[in-house]
């Protein structure tokens, strides 16, 4: 097994048991990180990798052919004197006209455009794994507020009773605040039920084995300001792999062509070398050179078609520079606006819900506030929070499609 393989191969069993023994909720680094060593669709670009370095080396070799020898023996007589000639020949192909040099250069853009098609599998890779990290960060919200609003239904209907008990609340009010309570528990099995999907996404993403259970860790990161629009742009162009990618296969294409085109107009020589010993005494030494006439096969069907397709790798090369200022631009904007959605919520709407949940609760206990209008006002500040995880939640998928669009980058001022 080749060094460079076998290393690899070790740190993937080391980092992957690393990963596997990692015990907790995930922070989003740790997901990050376990797809990185766990995901099939990675572990497949890398082997296109080894397959694209294996032959670059193949190609290096001096020669293109082995040598070939050939030994020769005939019995024939003159007269009555029997005789045993014997030839040995020694030939080997010899490839003229700068193939080889040709092919190297094809093959050196081969291994970078598979090298470039791994870091942009990782590229998109790390933008669903962070996705789907957000989206279990998000589920878990959503069942903190269900569970809330359990509570908060409880202690109402609670209070009904009570209240009923004393004269000071009808029957009505314990029949509503029973139904609400019914109500917030489906909704917490329900919350239920969309963090298991999330967490199963998540487990998806990062390419686990079956069975892989995930939690999300939760954080308070706000994603600072991004850095101008026409920086970022500049910077996608210089990094995105995908695109430089692009530019290399188009490249790894045109050299193909150009040594199909070469072989076929200057074929290869085989030069011979062969020593003969005939009848008694007889020795001869000499040499031959064999060089095929490109008449009936110069490869031009193969050679045209290879340019066909490094036109093809050119026009995508022309979509992607066209495209990818468009995403970069689009993104931007995108994580501006839901920043600041995301700054107005968190530090007015969210703390003044707070305040108004409890202080509903507290106007019902002192007779203060009607049953029916507690519950209607109790679901629209729940709501606010609800908006508010979606905020967030868009908040910080915006900022993964950003990094993504410029190239995994950091895209802060």
């Amino acid at each position: 097994m080749p060094v460079r393989v076998l290393a690899l191969a070790l740190a993937t069993v080391l980092v992957g048991s690393r990963a596997v023994a990692h015990a907790g909720p995930l922070t989003l680094a740790d997901a990050l990180a376990a797809a990185h060593v766990e995901s099939p669709a990675l572990a497949a670009a890398r082997a296109d990798v080894e397959a694209a370095r294996g032959r670059r080396a193949q190609v290096g070799v001096p020669l293109v052919a082995n040598p070939v020898l050939t030994l020769d023996g005939a019995h024939h007589a003159v007269g009555p004197d029997a005789y045993f000639d014997r030839d040995v020949m020694l030939g080997q192909e010899f490839e003229i006209g700068g193939q080889r040099g040709l092919r190297i250069a094809a093959a050196d853009h081969d291994v970078q455009s598979a090298e470039l098609k791994l870091a942009d599998r990782r590229r998109t890779l790390d933008a669903d794994v962070w996705k789907a990290w957000v989206e279990l960060v998000a589920a878990d919200r959503r069942r903190a507020v269900a569970l809330e609003e359990q509570r908060l239904t409880a202690r109402l209907a609670e209070i009904a009773r009570q209240r009923a008990r004393t004269g000071d609340a009808s029957g009505l009010d314990v029949t509503l605040a029973t139904v609400e309570s019914g109500r917030a528990a489906q909704a917490l099995a329900d919350a239920d039920t969309q963090r298991d999907k999330a967490a199963q996404a998540l487990a998806d993403a990062i390419g686990g084995p079956g069975g892989t259970a995930v939690a999300a860790l939760d954080d308070a990161h706000v994603p600072p300001a991004p850095a101008p629009a026409d920086a970022l742009v500049a910077r996608a162009l210089a990094t995105r792999p995908d695109l430089l990618a692009a530019r290399e296969e188009r490249a790894r294409l045109d050299g193909e062509a150009d040594v199909s085109y070469r072989e076929g107009v200057v074929p290869n020589v085989v030069l011979r070398g062969f020593y003969r010993r005939e009848l008694a005494n007889e020795r001869t030494a000499g040499g031959e050179v064999e060089l095929p006439l490109p008449t009936w096969n110069r490869q031009e069907g193969t050679t045209a078609a290879l340019r066909a397709q490094a036109l093809g790798a050119g026009a995508e090369v022309t979509r992607l520079g066209r495209s990818i200022p468009r995403e970069v631009e689009t993104a931007r904007t995108r994580l501006v606006t839901a920043r600041a959605t995301w700054q107005r919520l968190s530090s007015e709407t969210l703390p003044a819900a707070a305040q108004a949940l409890e202080l509903l609760q507290r106007g019902y206990a002192a007779g203060y506030l009607a049953l029916p209008d507690v519950l209607v006002q109790q679901q629209r500040l729940l709501d606010t929070r609800r908006d508010a995880i979606g905020a967030w939640t868009e908040l910080r998928e915006a900022e993964a499609d950003l990094a993504a669009a410029v190239g995994g980058e950091d895209v802060a001022e």
